[in-house]
């Protein structure tokens, strides 16, 4: 087997993982959990977070999409219906008009199983 069909079949091993959690986990918002995952941590020049509008930037969306994305990955999603618990938001340190985001416990878990699955590969 080639290495490409390898990582082929590795990405397709995460997104099955991916679609265990939600059967019908659209593939803009799985984009926005793994922009989560990759810039949680970044801090830029001047110390500051990376805010919601910063990541929808990083992972091409809109704003107004990357919102709809966070809640339907937080804890509520809308209409009271339960999101998938996976991210948090909260106030950006600097400026209350914006929010920032991190993983909660259980999106750090789903991401360290999609990182075994994609190590395999190589």
């Amino acid at each position: 087997m080639s290495t490409n069909t390898r990582h082929i079949r590795a990405l397709l091993d995460a997104q099955r993982r991916l679609l265990a959690e939600h059967r019908d986990l659209p593939v803009t918002v799985a984009a926005t959990l793994l922009g989560v995952a990759v810039w949680e941590d970044h801090v830029d020049s001047a110390g500051e977070r990376m805010s919601l509008e910063d990541l929808a930037a990083r992972i091409g969306t809109a704003p107004s999409s990357l919102s709809q994305h966070m809640r339907y990955l937080g804890e509520r999603y809308r209409f009271e219906k339960p999101g998938l618990g996976f991210v948090q938001t909260y106030e950006h340190p600097s400026s209350g008009r914006k929010k920032t985001f991190h993983l909660t416990p259980r999106g750090r878990g789903l991401i360290r199983q999609l990182d075994l699955i994609l190590r395999k590969a190589d």
